[in-house]
């Protein structure tokens, strides 16, 4: 894909942002009225697109000023996520986060296929974008966590046990693969899974937990009711709140 489609790709993200938003937010049609805005960062050799959200008006004294969370999209892509992102990135820009939502797969631009460089270059995207949020204006570097559904809750949490960068990380049907001997650093994590899941099995992250709680990571579970991988509009309001109750907590 050209930067150009890229780019229009993202643009094409804002626009549906703006439609997800307006569900919570209906008198404001404006992106920028609702903090929402285009961004780019580098990765390597490749520049990773993302919309980044901003608390407004009463929202920058809230609460949860100066602490930022990245919003990692599962595999489908960055445009099966953002209705749904949306709407819980201005759930915690309302108490004063800053949120990023990065297209990962921009690190590799003419393919999504799974393979060791692919993976390397999104883990490398998304460990980029952590140290990219933690320097925007009003955000404290270390108070920069990280919630990622699916394929980008396993990416993000291997590479931030491994590496570091984010102070907190929420798995969404997610648990990572990394050894534990590789473990570098040890945020407090929450793992939420839904006990029907037919992808990613509740019993799977259960012995997850367990694994990281014997390496000593501080770690918690939440689980839903629910049949699915791809929760629904109030399964994920769920996620968000519990997420952001979480947050509240271990990025003070």
């Amino acid at each position: 894909m050209t930067p150009d489609r890229r780019q229009l790709l993202i643009g094409g993200l804002a626009a549906t942002a703006v439609g997800g938003a307006g569900a919570v937010r209906s008198q404001a049609q404006d992106p920028a009225a609702l903090g929402i805005s285009l961004v780019s960062y580098p990765s390597g050799a490749f520049p990773i697109n993302g919309l980044l959200f901003s608390p407004v008006g009463d929202a920058l004294s809230g609460p949860m000023a100066g602490s930022a969370v990245a919003l990692l999209h599962g595999g489908g892509g960055a445009q099966d996520d953002v209705h749904i992102f949306t709407e819980g990135a201005l759930s915690l820009t309302a108490r004063g986060y800053h949120c990023l939502m990065p297209n990962y797969f921009d690190a590799t631009p003419r393919q999504r296929r799974t393979t060791d460089v692919a993976v390397e270059r999104w883990r490398r995207a998304i460990l980029d974008g952590l140290v990219w949020l933690g320097g925007q204006p009003g955000v404290e570097p270390d108070r920069v966590g990280a919630l990622g559904f699916s394929r980008g809750g396993s990416l993000g949490l291997d590479g931030v046990l491994e590496e570091g960068g984010a102070a907190a990380f929420v798995g969404v049907a997610s648990g990572g693969s990394l050894e534990t001997d590789r473990i570098g650093h040890r945020p407090p994590v929450l793992l939420i899974y839904a006990d029907g899941d037919p992808l990613v099995a509740a019993r799977r992250v259960r012995e997850r937990a367990r694994t990281l709680a014997d390496a000593n990571v501080p770690v918690e579970t939440h689980e839903l009711t629910s049949p699915r991988h791809r929760f629904d509009a109030d399964e994920w309001r769920t996620v968000f709140y519990v997420a952001g109750r979480f947050f509240d907590r271990t990025l003070t």
